[in-house]
């Protein structure tokens, strides 16, 4: 099988800080100062039901906030799909075309047609998570509580 999440490209993994700047990646400071300790299990190896996670987002979000869901807990979902103004298969991300335009108040249409797409394409998965790009999800723990 191919390894999810795939690897980023390095234009995409450079350090940034928290207001997107290319310097003083505080966070990432921190994390590489902590040694992990035991055994990690892969976000990938699940057991239970399964759950496809979506992301509804825009493609000026790809390498900030796409990246770190897909780097984090996306990784956690058996099935992960970015749907976006722009298809990048790097993320994985697609644009699906919906009626009207590409606008804040005309998100009803992109997420109608979102969940058209996911049950035509993604009905062998139990459970189906979607939101934007600022959410946050712990697959792990919808899946304990099926």
């Amino acid at each position: 099988g191919q390894i999810f999440p795939p690897a980023l490209p390095e234009e995409l993994c450079e350090d940034m800080n928290v207001q997107g700047g290319p310097h003083n990646d505080n966070n990432k400071q921190a994390l590489s100062a902590f040694k992990m300790l035991g055994s990690v299990t892969p976000l990938n190896h699940n057991t239970g039901p399964s759950i496809f996670c979506g992301i509804y987002t825009m493609e000026s979000q790809h390498p900030t906030r796409i990246r770190a869901i897909r780097d984090t807990w996306a990784g956690g979902c058996d099935g992960f799909l970015a749907f976006s103004t722009t298809s990048d298969p790097r993320i994985p991300a697609i644009s699906l075309p919906h009626d009207g335009d590409e606008s804040y108040d005309n998100m009803w249409q992109k997420v109608r047609s979102i969940w058209k797409f996911i049950g035509e394409e993604y009905a062998e998965y139990d459970y189906f998570v979607l939101g934007g790009e600022d959410l946050m999800v712990l697959p792990g723990n919808l899946r304990k509580y099926s």
